[in-house]
């Protein structure tokens, strides 16, 4: 219980520090022009998870796996949500789609983010890039 509330407060201030860097980023911006503001940077895409590379030809994530990862539930990250129970529905999901010349890590690090929300999501976000290179990394 101990760890969950230290893990909450480490949590509220790297969102903290990250409101106050949006909030000064802003303030620096006010000079641009308007379309600058629209046109995405990408370098501030933060990818916790390293993007893995699909050999196969065939690859898809079809849209049902999508329904099925809302269907089971999105893990927010509530002291009151079951993080073992979240894992192991999505590998209920994940083992409904293997699909053939995907190896398991690389598919179960394309879904599991979209089984994500809320804290979760944002606790997935903040992570440094390119530290979760496979599934163990992640579990």
């Amino acid at each position: 219980m101990e760890r969950i509330r230290n893990d909450q407060i480490i949590e509220d201030l790297v969102l903290q520090n990250k409101r106050n860097a949006d909030i000064s980023r802003i303030i620096d911006d006010r000079g641009r022009p308007i379309r600058e503001h629209v046109v995405p940077i990408l370098d501030d895409l933060n990818l916790g998870i390293v993007r893995p590379h699909i050999q196969a030809q065939l690859f898809e994530l079809k849209p049902v796996i999508f329904q099925m990862l809302q269907t089971i539930g999105q893990f927010s990250g509530l002291p009151t949500e079951d993080p073992r129970l979240h894992l192991r529905l999505f590998l209920e999901v994940y083992d409904s789609f293997k699909q053939q010349d995907v190896p398991e890590d690389t598919l179960r690090l394309k879904l599991f983010p979209y089984s994500l929300r809320d804290r979760a999501r944002s606790w997935l976000n903040v992570l440094p890039s390119g530290t979760m290179a496979s599934w163990n990394e992640l579990c």
